[in-house]
């Protein structure tokens, strides 16, 4: 139940601390504070409770809500950290809207998971729009307009504006490396676990009152003696699959006698997803190949897919695939999926540059993209529509190709910049490995690092601008003593 009762933040002076005295208005907290428009988070925040205000218990403030995700993300903590931080820290609870320091516990550590699914990632690439895109569009001739229906009734001969830079990456999630054989095993067990649940509680469905034998000993210590063994043949590893499965295969067969309707809900989960990883198990073990569409590389975590980058660390990836945009130093998100994809196919392109035409009213004067790309279809897209992609052209180089070549490692130098926003995600934000364990939430950690980071920008800018103003007022101050002398001395 949502209640609107977030009262108007108190000045740093009015914040009461436990030691007397006042907050630094230079403390990065109270700085990312003010560059919030906690309003617009309360309006969003609104929308994702039911309109009947009498159920369900009240909803903590919505500050409280996208603060600690914020916190968490800054500080790369776990859900319990976050809370302790919260706890001992003042300027992180006047971050969060408080009127003065508490003690006390804000939350439990498990109201986080409820924190990221008030946020999807539809409502967070919302908020992240609403907050930088007017900032990303730099002044540009284009209109800063998000209404679908300007950008369609939009005069033809708009001026195209602005660099962008577009690239895609994976963002592995927390699962061990999968095996068939260890994924085999984990789902046998399952399959026993559900078995014993069912049992208990509607009893044996057999005539002579003796519970069907599952040889769980036995198939656990046939795993155990192949699984440990530094060296496996494909011989090995393929008869003890196949034993796995057929484990597997007559424990559903015991399941299948009950009403499974009394089944829990994370059970009945677990029994349709081991349904089917035995399918795609069979397939492939019969058809002796290692590939089949959707398949399943973590049973706690079905929707997540090997994604193959072809790099020299690791050649494939297991998480979601994220297409983004940077234009003038901020991030937008084009796509996440966690499905497999071709970031360079006409369809994926074009969805690419309309985003952009969408956000700030016109097409990029020019488009940063590495070779994957530059296909010659896009070409003639970016061609019909006036945009320049970076790269050599097609067909034999010029005799003089020297000014082409200088223009090439410019751009080079400049999409280099999307390279960097990937690096510093991954290396200070935890893009690097997603720990959220529902498709939902890991989607809202995902852009939730995306907005901390374009936040971080934001403030790094206007400390730039002010520093600036600061040393243009300085040099027109010593320009005008020096002709105050002048004056003076020819007097």
């Amino acid at each position: 139940m949502f209640k609107r009762h977030r009262k108007p933040q108190l000045s740093i002076y009015d914040f009461i601390t436990p030691f007397g005295g006042h907050l630094n208005e230079e403390n990065r907290w109270v700085v990312m504070a003010n560059s919030i428009d906690w309003d617009y988070i309360d309006e969003v925040y609104e929308k994702s409770f039911t309109k009947d205000k009498t159920v369900g218990n009240v909803a903590y403030d919505s500050r409280i809500a996208f603060g600690a995700l914020c916190i968490q993300k800054k500080l790369e903590l776990t859900d319990a950290e976050t809370v302790e931080m919260i706890q001992e820290n003042p300027y992180l609870q006047y971050f969060l809207g408080f009127h003065e320091y508490t003690y006390d516990k804000p939350f439990d550590s498990s109201t986080m998971v409820y924190f990221r699914k008030r946020f999807p990632e539809d409502v967070m690439n919302d908020i992240n729009e609403h907050h930088f895109k007017d900032r990303a569009n730099g002044g540009g001739s284009g209109s800063s307009s998000n209404d679908e229906d300007d950008s369609d009734t939009e005069s033809e001969d708009t001026k195209n504006s602005g660099t962008l830079i577009i690239d895609a990456t994976c963002t592995p999630a927390d699962i061990a490396y999968p095996t068939d054989l260890e994924l085999a095993d984990k789902a046998r067990g399952w399959t026993e676990d559900i078995f014993d649940h069912l049992y208990l509680i509607q009893g044996n469905y057999t005539e002579d009152g003796i519970k069907p034998r599952t040889y769980r000993e036995v198939a656990r210590k046939r795993f155990l003696n192949l699984n440990k063994r530094s060296k496996k043949s494909k011989t090995q590893v393929r008869k003890e699959l196949r034993y796995q499965l057929n484990c597997i295969e007559r424990n559903i067969g015991y399941i299948n006698h009950y009403d499974l309707s009394e089944l829990p809900k994370i059970m009945m989960d677990r029994y349709k997803t081991i349904r089917i990883f035995l399918e795609q198990q069979r397939e492939m073990l019969e058809g002796n190949k290692h590939y089949v569409k959707d398949r399943i590389v973590s049973l706690a975590q079905p929707w997540i897919r090997p994604i193959v980058r072809g790099k020299a660390k690791a050649k494939t990836e297991f998480g979601a695939k994220l297409s983004i945009s940077v234009v003038n130093g901020y991030v937008f998100v084009d796509r996440l999926s966690f499905d497999a994809y071709n970031e360079g196919d006409y369809e994926e392109f074009i969805s690419a540059v309309e985003l952009y035409r969408k956000r700030f009213g016109c097409y990029p004067e020019r488009i940063l993209a590495d070779k994957i790309y530059r296909s010659r279809k896009n070409r003639e897209y970016c061609k019909e529509h006036g945009i320049r992609m970076s790269g050599p052209k097609l067909g034999k180089p010029k005799a003089d190709n020297s000014a082409d070549i200088a223009m090439e490692l410019k751009e080079i130098g400049e999409r280099n910049e999307v390279e960097g926003k990937f690096g510093t995600a991954k290396r200070k934000y935890g893009l690097n490995l997603i720990k959220a364990k529902l498709e939902e939430t890991a989607r809202t950690d995902i852009c939730m690092n995306l907005f901390v980071e374009n936040l971080e920008h934001q403030i790094r800018e206007d400390l730039k601008s002010f520093s600036l103003s600061l040393f243009e007022i300085f040099q027109e101050f010593i320009t005008i003593s020096a002709f105050s002398n002048r004056l003076i001395y020819q007097e």
